[in-house]
């Protein structure tokens, strides 16, 4: 085999690993996506365990860097070390240049889930309480839009689980601009046990803007 089909081969091999994690404007990465789709399972154990896309990944992007060094004649290492070092570096600035170029409205927001959290009271049958929402709005005109909390697996069981806490209020980012948000809700909750707060945190969103919805 010439070095030029070991560089093409590495090349693909790479790109492959990179595909098969690339999530935008989604939150599940093609990969799982594609598992999802011929039937075979994502997780070991169900929903946890070993992910098998990612060791999938892992093994592309090593056979990659592995041929990719075998191919080169000069600067072999330190080529190959860039190259390791761009599979996980691009593909997000790939997505922020993308959002700052066509990317409008909803398609445009990045949501900071480490910067996000919410407080809340319960007395009685009320609750009450804050949630502080971060986006990055990466466009260059302003977005308008309605979010919900979803995949709420920590609240299963409790009297959060029912509640629509954000509801549907209408939240703008301004453009080019990190914004924290507080939203403030008051809801009513049939649940019988005594007074109680608490936060909650590292939850995930549904954004939506007339027709569009987009999960982050």
């Amino acid at each position: 085999m010439s070095r030029h089909q070991r560089l093409a081969i590495a090349l693909m091999l790479i790109t492959s690993t990179i595909i098969l994690n690339w999530s935008y404007p989604y939150t599940t990465a093609l990969g799982e996506r594609l598992f999802q789709w011929v039937g075979l399972p994502v997780w070991s154990r169900g929903s946890s365990g070993l992910n098998y896309v990612g060791i999938t990944s892992l093994l592309l992007l090593f056979a990659g860097l592995f041929t990719l060094r075998a191919s080169l004649q000069r600067h072999a290492r330190k080529i190959t070390l860039l190259a390791l070092i761009l599979a996980f570096w691009l593909p997000p600035q790939l997505v922020t240049a993308y959002q700052m170029v066509w990317a409008k409205g909803i398609y445009a927001l990045e949501y900071v889930k480490d910067e996000s959290n919410c407080n809340y009271k319960k007395e009685g049958e009320q609750v009450t309480g804050t949630c502080s929402l971060t986006f990055v709005n990466h466009s260059g005109q302003d977005s308008q839009f309605a979010a919900s909390i979803r995949n709420q697996q920590y609240l299963d069981g409790s009297f959060l689980e029912s509640l629509d806490i954000l509801g549907d209020q209408t939240l703008t980012i301004p453009s080019r601009q990190k914004k924290t948000i507080k939203v403030a809700f008051t809801k009513i909750t049939s649940d019988p046990h005594n007074s109680v707060s608490g936060s909650f945190y590292g939850f995930d969103l549904t954004v939506k803007s007339g027709e569009q919805e987009r999960d982050l």
